[in-house]
């Protein structure tokens, strides 16, 4: 079967959704299937989605169309009306907390055309049961239109032997944090949370770039505890999670968290704040804190390592049952 996938980027720099799209075109190639991708946007959104799609589209000849996010298919629906349509839904972060300003503004507006363009679809694949539950409460999609599929992550995250990571200080008791930062993931309230921490063998690691990134340098200076490591290559993932003593992921919402699923599956504790709209699928292996109480938690686990890691490898074990 040929399968045509619309696609903006499949960098790992692209966040989630481009991860998702390299594990999805394994598994297809693995099945057999021929796989084609769109163009790649390089230059303007409006470019690659109003004018490189559809101009490939119009020459395109697949058996199945599959757009890897809401607002990859937006004109699909529209060029294809007979085809077989099928799109994975990630999450509905901009309708639940949205942006303010012009940005904001955009970001709603694409994703309520995207919306009204999945109704089109054949199958709409949700990537977590809370996903589901905001596709048919804000985007008014039938439920007996979506499917749960659970995003997988790289079998290396399970098998590669652990040891101690390249980033971790010898003797040191390391907390990180993996996000492209933005607004909604909370680096910054971390990093005040973390300076409260008065354990001089702590460390806060803190990988990932964005919008963000200037203002959580800026609340970090002066603690020499704290680094901010950037843009961590995919070839490092696995040594960035072994280099932590606990993960603590601060975002507010997530449709599924694949760094808390990757770290997990690295059996390393993951945190989670209690306020935090974390799936039931991810969150149910994680310890939640109230950020009231996050210092007292962390250094709870700091005194008892041992019991933590014995509690993270039984919860990585039922982790790669849930995904497999």
């Amino acid at each position: 079967m040929r399968i045509c996938l619309i696609v903006r980027r499949v960098s790992t720099k692209a966040g989630g959704i481009a991860v998702y799209t390299r594990n999805l075109m394994k598994g297809l190639a693995k099945g057999g299937h021929e796989v084609e991708l769109s163009p790649f946007e390089r230059f303007s959104y409006l470019l690659w989605q109003f004018f490189k799609v559809p101009l490939w589209l119009v020459r395109s000849r697949c058996d199945v169309y599959h757009a890897v996010g809401v607002i990859e298919g937006i004109t699909l629906s529209l060029l294809k009306p007979r085809a077989e349509k099928r799109i994975t839904i990630h999450d509905l972060i901009p309708l639940k907390h949205p942006r303010k300003g012009p940005k904001g503004f955009l970001e709603r507006f694409f994703i309520r055309l995207g919306l009204l363009s999945a109704k089109r679809y054949n199958v709409i694949y949700a990537v977590s049961h809370l996903t589901k539950v905001d596709l048919v409460r804000l985007g008014g999609i039938p439920e007996d239109k979506i499917r749960v599929v659970h995003q997988p992550i790289d079998e290396r995250f399970f098998t590669v032997p652990r040891k101690s990571g390249k980033f971790r200080e010898p003797g040191t008791f390391t907390v990180g944090y993996i996000s492209r930062m933005d607004y909604h993931k909370r680096h910054a309230l971390l990093v005040e949370l973390f300076k409260g921490w008065n354990n001089p063998s702590a460390r806060l690691l803190l990988a990932g770039t964005g919008e963000e990134f200037e203002r959580v340098r800026e609340l970090a200076e002066g603690d020499k505890r704290i680094r901010l490591l950037g843009f961590i290559p995919d070839e490092e993932l696995v040594e960035f999670y072994d280099s932590l003593d606990v993960y603590v992921h601060a975002s507010k919402y997530e449709g599924w968290g694949l760094p808390i699923v990757e770290a997990l599956a690295r059996e390393k504790p993951v945190v989670i704040f209690d306020d935090a709209e974390i799936p039931n699928e991810v969150a149910t292996f994680c310890l939640r804190m109230s950020p009231a109480s996050f210092n007292l938690e962390l250094e709870k686990l700091f005194e008892n390592r041992k019991h933590a890691k014995k509690l993270s490898i039984l919860k990585s074990k039922a982790l790669r049952t849930l995904l497999h």
